[in-house]
């Protein structure tokens, strides 16, 4: 199978590099978000597939080429996949944005970034390196980095190639085996994938993909013996799930869960600047972001003004069809996400909350047949209230006044969270001070939201553990061992 314009991998998984229907021949629908129509009917696995792909990857592991091959030899073919996916961006950005709702301005974005990703691991691929060490002149030491082995990627929907890319990479690059779970509603692009690196040279087993329901696939997948590893996207909820099933087999589990973000705006700060940052922290995407600035924590001396500019700079954010030139915000990804959305929106109502700005989905026009809802800001709640405790995972943030700094940093870090945390100020002394303080994997100043390769990405508390991005990502994927060497031996 070769990528053509809107091909879509309908009724397949990928297993052993071969696209194949699933066992029991079920299918799931998926309907754009942004217009209600049918885009296709997406295979759905059984455990009999899981395990055909667990099966296959570890033959691929244990006898194939790619887990033993020269750095250099893995770094190759991911250049050439990279350079394939840049080759297919209008394809991939298509694939992308009918199966999210996301524009399609942005999906291009998604696909240059992931291809960035294969070219970045794909260094890192020749530099995987050890310690020496001697002891005296009679001994030494040295550490070997190898592949973890057989690993479940397990993904999201909000960033379905971005976060393919992301696990793996590093897992390709490390020599490990994997199998890819993409979420039900999204597996396009992962499908696509798959189709691209079985041309760019990746050994059939290397790279499986199985589509379905956690509750027919997930347990096979993150408890199966021949699984070694498992990395998981998704909300703390399932989390928990997955870290309980991986216990019994006790595997190495990098976990990247949810978020309630604090940005904190001090005085000193550029307020203009502030505002137009915290409107795109907080609803780019439609807040389906898990470092969304879903909370923004603002000196009470400039409240009036940071509020003015915020509400300004969210009404120039276009909400529109995806593939409008013009469009900022295009849909939340399913009707039924759009309900849980405007659910939590109505419980802030009873808790007390005001609105003050959005607050409705929109159903005119254009919006009629999508799942479409428009920035809300929320003012005089309470940091104990659930909008401002659970992850909306929406367009939705809270702004509370502060009065000084012990102030605000008490606010942002109480939280079960810990996944990002912003800062704007022009006080030198406060950024390192503030920064250091505040309880999260990533801290943003003047600024926020960003991800750079080679930096790592991972949360603090309930927003898990282990890392993605820079060497610190690539150490997910691989294990080591220590070799002792006597000298007068040899």
């Amino acid at each position: 199978m070769t990528a053509t314009t809107n091909q879509l991998y309908e009724n397949v998984l990928f297993i052993d590099g071969k696209f194949r229907p699933a066992s029991g021949g079920r299918t799931l629908e998926r309907r754009n978000p942004a217009t209600g129509e049918r885009v296709g009917h997406f295979a759905s696995a059984t455990e009999t597939d899981a395990l055909a792909a667990i099966a296959s990857a570890r033959k691929a592991f244990d006898q194939g080429d790619w887990s033993r091959a020269d750095g250099a030899e893995r770094a190759a073919v991911m250049l050439k996949i990279s350079d394939a996916m840049l080759e297919q961006l209008e394809h991939l950005a298509w694939l992308e944005s009918v199966t999210t709702g996301a524009p399609l301005s942005d999906c291009r974005s998604f696909v240059r970034s992931s291809a960035e990703a294969f070219q970045y691991f794909a260094g890192l691929a020749r530099d995987i390196t050890g310690h020496t060490h001697t002891f005296g002149s009679a001994a030494a030491g040295f550490t070997l980095k190898e592949p973890m082995g057989v690993v479940s990627l397990i993904l999201p929907w909000n960033f379905p190639l971005d976060e393919a890319a992301w696990k793996v990479c590093p897992a390709l690059a490390a020599g490990c085996a994997v199998v890819v779970k993409p979420d039900s509603k999204t597996p396009a692009t992962a499908l696509a994938l798959a189709d691209i690196l079985q041309h760019a040279g990746v050994p059939d087993g290397v790279y499986n993909v199985v589509v379905g329901e956690p509750a027919d696939v997930g347990s096979a997948l993150t408890s199966h013996p021949d699984v070694d590893a498992i990395s998981f996207t998704g909300s703390t909820g399932s989390g928990r799930v997955v870290m309980r099933s991986a216990a019994d087999t006790l595997k190495p589990l990098h976990l990247e869960l949810g978020g309630k973000s604090p940005l904190l705006i001090f005085a000193d700060a550029d307020i203009d600047a502030a505002a137009k940052d915290a409107a795109f922290g907080a609803f780019w995407h439609n807040g389906q972001v898990c470092t969304a600035a879903s909370r923004l924590l603002v000196d009470k001396r400039v409240m009036g003004d940071f509020l003015e500019r915020l509400t300004h700079h969210a009404g120039t954010m276009t909400i529109g069809q995806p593939q409008h030139n013009d469009t900022i915000l295009g849909a939340v990804i399913s009707e039924q996400h759009l309900t849980r959305i405007t659910d939590y929106i109505q419980r802030g109502l009873s808790e007390g909350a005001t609105l003050h700005m959005g607050g409705e989905a929109l159903t005119d026009g254009d919006f009629a047949e999508g799942a479409f809802i428009a920035p809300t800001v929320f003012v005089n709640a309470r940091n104990d209230m659930v909008i401002a405790r659970e992850e909306i995972f929406g367009p939705v943030t809270i702004v509370f006044p502060f009065e000084d700094e012990q102030e605000a940093l008490t606010i942002a870090n109480d939280t079960t969270y810990g996944l990002g945390a912003g800062v704007w100020t022009k006080d030198v002394d406060r950024t390192f001070r503030v920064a250091r303080r505040l309880e999260a994997g990533s801290v943003w100043v003047n600024g926020y939201g960003s991800e750079r390769l080679e930096l790592p990405w991972g949360g603090y508390k309930q927003s898990g553990f282990g890392r993605e991005l820079g060497r610190a990502g690539l150490d997910e994927y691989t294990r080591t061992k220590s070799l002792h060497l006597q000298i007068q031996g040899l």
